[in-house]
């Protein structure tokens, strides 16, 4: 391929590769020359966002402002409220206190009228009464009480003359001189007789009416110290509410100079940062328009090197024309998003808009002609110069205004000052109760409504200053193609404003000669309230006297009455102690009781089944005695029947019943040795007879009387050895019986803690072996095999399902109870046993010392089972224990 190519083909490659990598140069140039464009463009972009995001948080704290001074308003209304409660206060104090003197100067009065009525009562004991008119009536009721006792004792005394002088004269004949000459003899002791009785009637009814008097002196005084006590009460309450309302008056007054304080410092920070925001707009501003000469420049340069490099891009516009088409897009929408914060800041959104419509048609013609965008552009440039001019002269007006606004809050700060030194002399006049105090409050009111008033004609009038400008401000934005009469407008209105403030200067001044005037009055305001407080505290100290007298009274029966509670509660905790201590030996003594009756009934069933076994033992022992009388009686009387007696024996010894159950009249079985003994004895005779029935060996014909004798003898040692054997079985019921007792309560645990599930089988067809293996095995290979199903089955069961099950099984069915030691063989018996009675239930009671034989068939898990003494018809309740 190398050799193919010419030189003048190689030399044409190389020129058109070195063309390529030029225009690659050039291209890469004017890449980075857009983007240097692009970046500086964003910058614009943020810088005039944040001057519009500047100003709406110059906008957001004007509207703080406007809420300031709604706080500060609603300050105002809610302290012209508290001055109308204190003053309605103060009116209802001092009527109580009127009233409060009213009643002390009654109680004076009637103290005084009660002092007079006991000299009065003291001076009536030792002189007459009070007036001529009562004294001379109580003289003349006590001389005609007085006078009527003397002639009823005279009445009495001539009628006793008179029958005594009527027999002497009728025996004796005396002259009646003699009568005439008695008869005046006790006149003087009567007129003395009768000066006492009118004393003593005068002290009697004297005495009435100071009774009287006392009595209703003393209802009074008790009428009045109940009023007292009344009044005092309402006079602590009002002193109470009056207190409390003075605290709450407190605060409210420093919550709200707080309030008041930290606007002012606020409202100073939101001046302070607008004007160093105002500052740094300006700085920002002169260095925008140093950038933006600066960007000029460069763009004159850079049109003269667009203008050289535009026929170079002719060829490339066609494949970049998307791209540029892109970033005008782009660089269109952040200038609309710039022209619309503009327009949002200065207001002026009609105006921008056509504008922006402008700059929207000269953009979109830019990739048509790029002379017209560069005309464009220099037209927008003279706007931005007009539009900055408007901002510095906007900016010039705002310093102004802001100068101005430093001036009134200076002058609000003094009126503030003066403001804040009369609220400290209104709180000293606060603590006034009497009407010297209501007239200064008073007058303070209306100098604060006069205030008030004055304040907000200012601040009015601020505010219609700021709203003017800010009115001015939207018509100088909304009207900037007519400047010139715009600006003579913002000429004329500065003029009234400058007339304006000299009306508001003037009105300062006038305000300061006010306060000149105030300061004059407060001084005399000073010295009545000196005088006010000087009374107030003598008040305030009479009105302690009084409330510590109540007090030491009131913590004496306080005292008093504490003390009888406590005595009271020791009572009541003793009594609830004796309760406490009466209920425990009740409940104990109905514990011991509960626990004596259930004693009693169990004894009562244990009574009444040994009853029931001694009965039924008794009538088969009975029937069995009257069996054997009947044979003996036979044998004795034929003499040839002897022989039959050494049969009865050995039936009686080889008879199944007996080999079963031992003895089935008796109430359990003998010893199992003895049982196996009988066992081996009767088993050889009856196998040799089964073999042999010749070899058996020839009957006596006859016995004597002394082997009869001894048969007798044989019979009834063995008759008290069975007794002996009741005896102990007894005891062994007695003590299975507690067994039993204390294996239903292990078996209630266990029910609780190892049931999982219940089976519905009953214990006698776990321990009856399968029919298949009963029929095939023999019985030392069947019993393991019944045995380890019994002691599967009794696992799973618990104490009610055996119940059940031995409720559900049939009557009539015998009982075997047996009892392994150590004999292994006795299993045969078992068998034996189980195979001629075959629904029996079986009793293997294993100890801890069994034979290794009897382990090595039977399983550790075996269950014991005890069995209760019951009759052979009776069912059997099987008590089941795993070991």
């Amino acid at each position: 391929m190398a050799q193919a190519l010419s030189e003048e083909e190689f030399q044409r490659m190389q020129a058109q590769l070195l063309e390529l990598r030029t225009n690659n140069y050039q291209l890469s140039d004017e890449l980075r020359k857009n983007g240097v464009e692009l970046t500086s463009l964003r910058q614009k972009v943020a810088y005039l966002d944040k001057e519009f995001s500047k100003a709406q948080k110059a906008l957001s704290k004007s509207k703080k402002a406007q809420e300031v001074e709604g706080l500060l308003s609603e300050n105002e209304m809610l302290q012209a409220k508290l001055h109308s409660q204190e003053e309605d206060f103060r009116l209802q104090n001092s009527t109580l206190m009127a009233e409060f003197s009213k009643l002390c100067s009654q109680m004076e009065q009637l103290e005084r009228e009660n002092q007079q009525l006991k000299d009065g009562a003291a001076r009536a004991g030792a002189a007459p009464a009070g007036s001529l008119v009562d004294g001379e009536l109580l003289r003349l009721q006590a001389e005609n009480t007085a006078l009527q006792k003397n002639v009823a004792a005279l009445q009495e005394r001539y009628g006793k003359e008179a029958r005594r002088s009527q027999p002497a004269s009728e025996g004796q004949g005396d002259p009646p001189g003699g009568q005439a000459s008695t008869v005046p003899a006790p006149m003087p002791l009567a007129e003395v007789e009768l000066k006492w009785e009118m004393e003593k009637e005068e002290k009697r009814l004297l005495w009435e009416q100071l009774q009287g008097l006392e009595s209703s002196k003393q209802a009074e005084t008790s009428r009045l110290q109940e009023e007292l006590a009344k009044l005092s009460e309402k006079l602590k309450k009002k002193q109470e509410s009056f207190c409390r309302l003075q605290t709450e008056k407190e605060t409210l007054f420093n919550d709200s100079r707080n309030k008041i304080e930290e606007l002012q410092q606020k409202k100073e920070a939101d001046l302070k940062a607008q004007l160093a925001r105002t500052q740094k707009l300006q700085q920002e501003l002169e260095a925008a328009n140093q950038s933006l000469a600066e960007l000029r420049d460069q763009w004159q340069g850079e049109r003269l090197e667009h203008a050289a490099a535009l026929r170079a891009l002719q060829d490339q516009v066609s494949i970049q024309s998307a791209d540029a088409q892109e970033q005008v897009e782009g660089l269109l929408a952040e200038n609309n998003a710039l022209r619309t914060s503009l327009a949002a800041l200065e207001q002026i959104q009609t105006a921008k808009t056509q504008e922006l419509n402008t700059l929207r048609d000269e953009n979109a013609g830019l990739a048509a002609d790029l002379q017209q965008q560069q005309t464009e552009y220099e037209e927008l440039m003279g706007q931005k110069d007009d539009l900055n001019s408007q901002l510095q002269e906007s900016l010039r007006a705002n310093s102004r205004l802001l100068e101005q606004l430093q001036e009134i809050g200076q002058e609000k700060e003094q009126l503030t000052q003066e403001l804040q030194e009369a609220r400290k002399s209104a709180e000293k006049r606060k603590a006034m109760l009497d009407e010297l105090a209501m007239e200064t409050l008073q007058e303070k009111s209306q100098h604060k409504e006069e205030l008030g008033a004055i304040r907000l004609r200012h601040e009015k009038e601020v505010l219609g200053v700021r709203a003017r400008y800010e009115r001015e401000l939207r018509e100088l934005h909304e009207d900037k193609k007519r400047q010139e009469e715009e600006l003579r407008g913002q000429i004329r209105e500065e003029k009234a404003r400058t007339r304006e403030l000299e009306n508001l200067q003037q009105t300062v001044e006038e305000l300061q000669a006010q306060v000149h005037s105030m300061d004059g009055a407060k001084g005399w305001f000073e010295r009545r309230l000196k005088e006010a407080e000087e009374s107030l505290q003598q008040q305030q100290q009479d009105q302690e006297e009084a409330l510590r007298q109540c007090q030491e009274q009131h913590s004496g029966e306080l005292k008093s009455k504490e003390e009888e509670l406590q005595g009271l509660r020791d009572q009541l905790q003793q009594a609830q102690e004796e309760r406490d201590c009466h209920l425990k030996t009740i409940s104990n003594l109905k514990q011991e009781v509960k626990d004596t009756v259930d004693g009693q009934r169990i004894l009562e069933k244990k009574g009444s089944a040994a009853l029931k076994d001694l009965k039924r033992q008794l009538h088969l022992e009975r029937k069995r005695a009257d069996k054997l009388q009947e044979r003996l009686q036979d044998i004795l009387t034929n003499s040839k029947s002897r022989s039959g007696l050494e049969e009865l024996v050995l039936s009686e010894m080889n008879s199944p019943s007996r080999t079963q159950t031992g003895d089935s009249s008796s109430v359990s079985s003998f010893s199992y040795r003895e049982i196996l003994r009988e066992k081996e004895s009767s088993t050889v005779p009856a196998r040799s007879l089964s073999s042999s029935p010749q070899a058996q060996p020839p009957r006596p014909a006859e016995l004597s009387d002394e082997e009869v004798a001894e048969l007798f003898q044989r019979l009834a040692e063995t008759q008290q050895e069975k007794w002996m054997l009741e005896e102990k079985v007894k005891h062994l019921e007695v003590s299975s019986a507690s067994m039993a007792e204390d294996l239903c309560r292990k078996s209630a645990i266990i029910e609780t803690y190892v049931m999982d599930s219940r089976i519905g089988q009953y214990l006698l067809t776990s321990l009856t072996p399968p029919p298949n293996l009963a029929s095939d095995l023999p019985f030392p290979l069947l019993l393991p095999h019944c045995l380890l199903s019994s002691c599967n089955s009794a696992k799973a069961l618990t104490r009610p399902q055996l119940l059940e099950g031995m409720g559900k099984s049939r009557p009539g069915c015998p009982c075997v109870c047996l009892s392994l030691t150590s004999a292994l063989p006795f299993c045969l018996g078992i068998y034996h046993c189980s195979a001629l009675l075959s629904p029996a239930w079986l009793c293997l009671s294993l100890p801890p010392l069994l034979s290794p034989s009897l382990l090595s068939v039977v399983p550790r898990h075996l269950v014991s089972l005890w069995l209760l003494p019951v009759s052979p018809v009776s069912p059997l309740e099987v008590f089941i224990l795993s070991m």
